[in-house]
């Protein structure tokens, strides 16, 4: 799992991560200039005796790079690399602004390696309530940070773009809108997490652009990015549920409550646009299903687990 991020780690950071003696459940590896190495594993947190130094860094991107910098610029520049496998890189530093655009990101004082890992067929539970008569149902979900909603997406994704044999779904076409690289973690060109044989994906655009050019030239039937929120989606997703695509988003929140308060999601949900709305949280390990609302028996929802 952790082999291509192993590949690219110094061996002093190599070292800090040898004594965890458990490798394989780390989830984050976090490296801060001047403080020690930590790893984050579940909900536990190691910290390492090493003190990260600008050359860790430098030697991590040099690796990362294949010795040109410059060639990773543009994806430094958004704030991440993403590396085989699918695992991504955070950076932090001096953000050098030119006309109100990102121009450089320099002097580069932390970075946090997410370990990227698919669990296939996580989503095996849910998919009853959102295949109804062989037909997808428009789907959003909820959940505070690191609750297992983007991996859940993922495998929705995949199923629905593969079919699903067990409720009679065709495979349908799907476009992913990877704003951040991680739903699909592409890393030039190539796709590293399964996200399905009939998925196109468009990375590292605004989310609203991106549904918009996918509804227009890809002929998709299924439309599915991750954390939406701001009046731009909200825009998209009419334009999107106006030419007759489906619907699979998630988003960050607590529970339905939340997502009612937000007036632009309140309306979408008002107008029927979803079906189904999941709420996950961590409360039994990662990805619990607290709820699933049927939103179609009236405005509020009805829980049906």
């Amino acid at each position: 799992m952790l082999d291509e991020i192993l590949k690219i780690l110094p061996t002093s950071i190599l070292n800090v991560v040898a004594k965890t003696g458990g490798s394989n459940d780390i989830n984050e590896i976090r490296l801060r200039v001047g403080k020690k190495v930590t790893l984050i594993a579940s909900k536990i947190e190691f910290e390492g005796e090493y003190i990260v130094t600008l050359h860790d860094l430098l030697e991590i991107l040099v690796r990362v790079s294949k010795n040109s910098i410059y060639a990773i610029q543009n994806e430094i520049n958004n704030g991440f690399v993403v590396i085989k496998g699918g695992h991504r890189i955070g950076v932090c530093g001096e953000v050098v602004l030119e006309a109100g655009k990102i121009k450089n990101i320099k002097n580069i004082n932390s970075m946090n390696i997410r370990v990227a890992r698919q669990l296939v067929g996580c989503a095996d539970k849910i998919m009853p309530y959102i295949i109804k008569n062989r037909e997808f149902t428009n789907t959003l979900i909820i959940s505070p940070p690191g609750c297992g909603k983007t991996t859940l997406l993922r495998d929705i994704i995949r199923q629905v773009s593969n079919g699903v044999e067990r409720l009679q779904l065709l495979g349908k076409n799907v476009g992913v809108v990877d704003e951040r690289g991680e739903i699909a973690a592409v890393s030039q060109g190539i796709t590293n997490l399964d996200v399905g044989k009939r998925t196109d994906i468009i990375s590292n655009v605004p989310k609203y652009i991106g549904m918009e050019m996918l509804v227009r030239s890809m002929g998709i039937d299924v439309i599915a990015t991750d954390e939406i929120g701001n009046n731009n989606d909200i825009e998209a997703i009419k334009y999107a549920n106006c030419s007759g695509v489906g619907l699979v988003f998630t988003m960050h929140g607590k529970d339905l409550n939340d997502v009612l308060k937000k007036e632009g999601l309140r309306e979408l949900i008002n107008n029927n646009l979803f079906r189904n709305v999941i709420v996950l949280s961590n409360r039994r390990g990662i990805g619990t299903i607290e709820n699933i609302y049927n939103l179609e028996e009236n405005k509020i929802g009805t829980k049906v687990i």
